[in-house]
């Protein structure tokens, strides 16, 4: 029997863990990056990788001054890449059992 343990963070722990402002995050997940559950903004929960992917998004609208929009589709392309990259490594891998060098 294996027991899985699901992190929820509220808006309040999610701003101290991400170093953002409430308005920030508010306007992150309008844009669609990062998806709580709950209606408002006073009963949303993120998941314990919220975090690390509004970091993320902040350093991106920072420091390369995107808009919301070019950060959204910056981070899908940039999951999108180590979504291949993992993929290509396995493919690697495996044909390696074929191959003698």
């Amino acid at each position: 029997m294996s027991s899985t343990l699901i992190v929820q963070l509220d808006m309040r722990t999610l701003c101290q863990e991400a170093d953002l402002t409430a308005d920030c995050v508010i306007e992150i997940v309008e844009h669609g990056i990062v998806e709580p559950s709950g209606q408002t903004p006073e009963d949303w929960l993120f998941d314990d990788q919220a975090p690390v992917l509004l970091k993320r998004a902040a350093k991106l609208h920072q420091e390369l001054e995107l808009e919301w929009e070019g950060v959204a589709l910056a981070l899908e392309l940039l999951d999108e890449v180590q979504h291949l990259r993992s993929e290509n490594e396995m493919l690697r891998q495996r044909l390696g059992r074929f191959v003698q060098t």
